[in-house]
């Protein structure tokens, strides 16, 4: 009768095998493999605390059967018993050394219970005695994964796929490293083979639109969140995605329903709450009344996140960093009271999640190991071509006392280039990402910096959450993001004196330190500029270039733009379209349309669009125009460097804050202060009389000699570097 149950129960015919162990155990009680498989099926059909008693009771006759105490440890584990289920698979595995799936469910438990080197010990294991166990392959890629190991994940998936080619799991996971290491191409081809072998896997949908995501395809990215939704109704994070990129595509209600709805499936989910508040300030104001209200929308979100905080002591921590008020600092208001109070919310809650053991606490300054140089460490997402790394860690990392100082650099980003690898080669110690949140914690700890520098706050995930921390006894920020980062957990802000105004103090919650000029050090790199495929210009127009950032440009200066062309006549204004934000530029040239309109002008006249460019042809559109336009409310500092030493004039309007001194810094420092305006007539006023004087060839020509040679004057500002040092040495605590 037991043979007739069992195969039953092995070809699926569950109700026959159940009532068969069933008349078994009334004829004999005791029959402990009878016990045990109607436990196993009582495991199977979701009855976990049958099974449980079920086979406690078989093991009860015979604890010497290793299956009986794995399969156990299974009913346990479904019944969120993880202790009392890895003591089974131990017993399992002391009873048979070579089970294997004992092994491999062991290590189940330990991932589940955040041990990752153990769990990983165990699938290993698993694997010494079945070299062919897929699913163990697949694990242990994963908990890699989680610890930053991206290459031997790899190795793993593969050998997974290698077992198993139909295993869609694996296929999508390898796709996770792909995506983790900036592989986006391979990621998207990953996703897709995933999909072919599991048509309905929603998570592949999910991931496959995150990608699109970062390549910039917003519409496609909605699109593939909807089609795992579609899968997947109760898909929580699919519809907190969905909102992360209806944020980005400026429709903010949209993406406020949609955290809502995620929240409604799980109150809990920080991300989404984050998010819902994040959704609040405007990626691009539509109307001076959007721009002016986006400090007020954001208070009464910080409220809201507040009180949630309050009722959920610490839970907002373990995302600290995930979306970060960035788009705050594009609106032309104070506002430092706001950061301020959300690096509170924020900082304070991600102590709590984060640091509640002695494992990520601080030494005091008195344990702080004695070395002949002062350590300090380097945390940036961007130690790659890109204006942060550009403008201010370059020339910090070349000019820096290597007597006096030991540097180590945390990359916390996945994208690297030549830049990349220079860096590696000139630091004392470099560590690159990505790694999780308890990975940088734990590689930070070891390296017991004496002094942390965030070059910026807010461009980076990783780094910002890391900057919620007290992890050094002085932690600094520079002005990669040029607004104070309004966290608890950082001591200095590291400025220019030729960057702030006489109230400055007052916009930081760090102490404010200003270095020489604009306090940084860079060289220029030459470039070849590659012609740009611009169009003609008809005789006697003037051209204006306006290359920044759509998001920066603020509702408030469009009517300045209009008068400018009103003035000067037959003239062009050449926007700048980024891929990610095309959206953007067709709202800001319809904004700026209605101004134009306004002033009594044909806006087809006047407003150009160009696709953004690669450097070399950036400096060849730069060639072209005549007059650079940096916007009012959001300074460009790079952008300015670039046109300078093209010999651009610029005109610029320099306003209270460190974002709308950057242009103006960068001129005083090499002594043309002729396109500095403080007030917006005197803008109008210097572009109108420039664009006039353009129509001479000859003497604009000179000025823009007069430029170019002038640009030099911005070049190793070694000075600043020495600040920088003395600095660090002026503000690190000092023993008792």
């Amino acid at each position: 009768m037991f043979a007739t149950a069992s195969q039953h129960h092995r070809v699926g015919r569950l109700a026959d095998a159940e009532k068969l162990y069933r008349q078994i155990l009334q004829a004999d009680a005791h029959h402990a493999d009878a016990l045990h498989l109607l436990g196993v099926l009582a495991h199977q059909l979701g009855r976990h605390e049958a099974a449980v008693d079920l086979i406690a009771k078989a093991i009860a006759q015979n604890g010497k059967v290793p299956a009986f105490h794995n399969n156990l440890g299974n009913a346990l584990t479904a019944q969120g018993k993880l202790d009392e289920a890895a003591v089974c698979y131990v017993q399992a595995i002391f009873l048979k050394q070579d089970y294997a799936e004992a092994h491999y469910n062991l290590g189940v438990t330990l991932q589940a219970q955040d041990r990752p080197d153990a769990a990983a010990t165990s699938y290993r294991r698993a694997l010494s005695h079945k070299p062919n166990h897929a699913a163990a392959y697949g694990n242990l890629g994963n908990v890699l994964q989680e610890q930053g190991k991206l290459d031997e994940a790899v190795a793993a998936y593969r050998k997974a796929l290698s077992y198993r080619p139909d295993y869609a799991e694996a296929q999508g996971n390898l796709a996770n490293v792909y995506k983790a290491q900036g592989r986006l191409l391979e990621a998207a081809d990953g996703y897709e083979r995933a999909l072919v072998l599991k048509p309905q896997y929603a998570e592949a949908h999910n991931n496959l639109a995150l990608v699109f995501l970062e390549q910039g395809k917003l519409e496609e990215a909605v699109a593939a969140f909807e089609r795992a939704l579609s899968l997947k109704s109760d898909y929580a994070d699919a519809h907190s995605n969905v909102g992360n990129t209806l944020r980005e595509l400026g429709r903010r209600d949209m993406a406020s329903a949609a955290y809502g709805r995620a929240l409604a499936l799980k109150p809990d989910f920080v991300e989404a709450r984050l998010g819902l508040a994040m959704a609040s300030i405007p990626l691009f104001a539509d109307s001076i009344e959007d721009s002016v209200g986006a400090g007020e929308a954001f208070g009464r979100s910080l409220e809201e996140l507040s009180s949630w905080d309050s009722a959920h002591p610490g839970q907002l921590g373990k995302c600290a960093g995930v979306t970060q008020p960035f788009y705050l600092a594009y609106r032309p208001q104070d506002v430092t009271g706001l950061l301020r109070r959300y690096g509170d919310v924020v900082g304070n809650a991600a102590a709590r999640y984060w640091q509640p053991t002695s494992a990520h606490r601080l030494p005091s300054i008195d344990e702080r190991p004695s070395r002949e140089r002062i350590r300090i460490g380097v945390v940036s997402g961007q130690v790659r071509r890109h204006p942060v790394w550009d403008v201010i860690l370059r020339g910090m990392i070349v000019n820096i006392d290597r007597a006096r100082f030991e540097v180590v650099l945390f990359h916390t980003g996945a994208l690297v280039d030549e830049e990349t690898a220079w860096a590696r080669t000139h630091v004392d110690v470099f560590v690159q990402g990505p790694r999780s949140m308890k990975g940088w914690l734990e590689e930070i700890s070891s390296a017991r910096p004496d002094v942390l520098f965030y070059p910026e706050v807010g461009m980076d995930p990783m780094t910002g959450a890391l900057a919620t921390l007290r992890l050094a006894p002085l932690q600094m920020a520079g002005w990669g993001h040029p607004v104070t980062t309004g966290l608890p957990s950082m001591d200095v802000y590291l400025s220019g004196e030729l960057l702030e105004g006489e109230g400055a103090p007052g916009h930081y919650r760090e102490k404010l330190v200003r270095l020489p000029g604009t306090g940084v050090s860079m060289e220029s790199v030459p470039v070849e500029a590659r012609p740009w495929k611009g169009p003609e210009r008809a005789k006697q127009v003037v051209r204006f270039a306006l290359p920044q950032q759509p998001t920066k440009f603020d509702p408030a200066d469009d009517a300045l733009i209009a008068r400018i062309a009103k003035a000067v006549g037959p003239s062009e204004f050449w926007l700048v379209s980024p891929p990610k934000l095309h959206w953007a530029t067709t709202k800001l040239r319809e904004r700026l349309a209605a101004a134009f309109r306004a002033e009594g002008l044909d806006p087809d006249a006047h407003l150009r669009v160009t696709p953004w460019m690669p450097q070399a042809e950036f400096a060849g559109f730069l060639d072209d125009m005549d007059i650079l336009l940096d916007c009012a409310a959001f300074s460009g500092y790079t952008t300015a460097w670039a046109a300078v030493h093209r010999g651009l004039p610029i005109v610029t309007l320099e306003g209270e804050f460190l974002r709308q001194r950057l242009a103006a810094g960068l001129l005083r420092q090499i002594g043309l202060t002729e396109g500095i305006a403080t007030s917006r007539e005197q803008y109008m006023d210097i572009a109108a009389s420039w664009g006039h004087k353009a129509r001479d060839p000859d003497g604009w020509v000179a000025r823009r000699q007069e430029t170019r040679r002038a640009a030099a004057k911005a070049e190793g500002n070694r000075a600043a570097i020495r600040a920088f040092e003395e600095a660090l040495i002026a503000e690190l605590p000092r023993p008792a």
